[in-house]
């Protein structure tokens, strides 16, 4: 029998974040002739843990190869392939919740040893996870995350009904993300009250974390939206902002250039590698710099225009079918 691509579907029971959009992305892509091993029910993190410790390599036909897509595998296959998004948990563990961050970091440190191969999703990340981890050049491969349906441009009929169920009365900037440290939304929401505008809104789409340490940010302003409502929204947004400390890809700032917005983002490494000229920088630890990216994207009409366009030819070139392709080619 032909060698099968196993995938460990433990991200199948969880809310849909970057990683885990990833993962529904890709698997989707590879399932024609491979199969998922998903937990029958809901799991939490330590359910979650003994799950693809033990049950999960008991299902794995013989001979076949696991892919691990979300940053964790059992540490006892070594016939596998794990894609490990960026190294935030060596870096800076000071952002996570302590037992995650020790248990995170000690996984790793056991699969970098074990499994066939490693993925990982930008230059960046693979830089500071042969850092951290000692893994030799040829055994980490860079394949960029991609973008496609249902993220472009909506009609102004979608943008409307989506605009009235969360009362944007006014034109808004859009903030997407996970209430953790490092996506800097303090900061974002201090340079918003600095600038005390009454002409627009600051729409905050986000949900909480539990492997995160806690934040100072204004967590009341916080609106859980469905996965299926955010393309409307980035397509209606006078600007998305994402001014992180730290990331490893950035697919928020994919999905909004695929769907026509401008974006304001952070003048950190990754960024500059994956989105130079398609962006309106920023120092993510300067408010005022933030607040005065805010106010050119009010006043400066041609260069909302020039982002929009250079943002939707930019997103064309990621692609989640080139990313699947290349993945199984390593994979096999």
């Amino acid at each position: 029998m032909p060698v099968k691509i196993a995938i460990n579907g433990r991200f199948q029971q969880r809310r849909i974040t970057g990683v885990d959009r990833y993962a529904h992305e890709i698997s989707k892509r590879l399932t024609a002739a491979n199969y998922v091993i998903m937990p029958t029910q809901l799991l939490g993190q330590v359910t979650g843990h003994f799950w693809e410790q033990f049950i999960l390599p008991a299902n794995i036909q013989h001979g076949d190869i696991l892919w691990s897509p979300a940053n964790a595998g059992p540490w006892t296959v070594q016939n596998q392939v794990v894609t490990i998004h960026d190294a935030s948990v060596f870096d800076h563990p000071e952002w996570f919740n302590p037992t995650f961050s020790l248990w995170t970091r000690l996984s790793w440190k056991i699969l970098a040893r074990r499994v066939k191969a490693i993925i990982t999703v930008s230059n960046f990340s693979q830089e500071r996870l042969r850092f951290h981890l000692g893994i030799p050049e040829g055994k980490i491969h860079v394949i960029y995350n991609g973008v496609g349906k249902p993220f472009e441009p909506q009609p102004q009929k979608t943008i409307e009904m989506v605009k009235e169920k969360y009362g944007l009365k006014k034109p808004y900037f859009l903030f997407v993300g996970t209430n953790e440290p490092r996506k800097n939304l303090a900061g974002l929401i201090q340079a918003w009250e600095n600038l005390n505008l009454k002409t627009h809104s600051l729409f905050v789409a986000s949900a909480g974390g539990k492997v995160f340490a806690p934040t100072t940010s204004h967590a009341e302003s916080m609106t859980n939206v469905p996965d299926t409502e955010l393309p409307a929204l980035y397509s209606g947004a006078t600007a998305v902002i994402v001014p992180s400390f730290y990331e490893g890809f950035g697919l928020t700032i994919l999905e909004a250039m695929a769907c026509g917005a401008p974006v304001i983002i952070s003048d950190i490494p990754v960024f500059r590698e994956l989105f130079d000229r398609a962006a309106l920088f920023i120092n993510p630890n300067e408010t005022q710099e933030i607040a005065n990216a805010i106010l050119k994207m009010i006043e400066e009409k041609l260069l909302i225009t020039r982002l929009r366009e250079q943002g939707i030819e930019h997103a064309s070139k990621f692609s989640w079918d080139e990313a699947a392709c290349k993945i199984q080619e390593i994979i096999k």
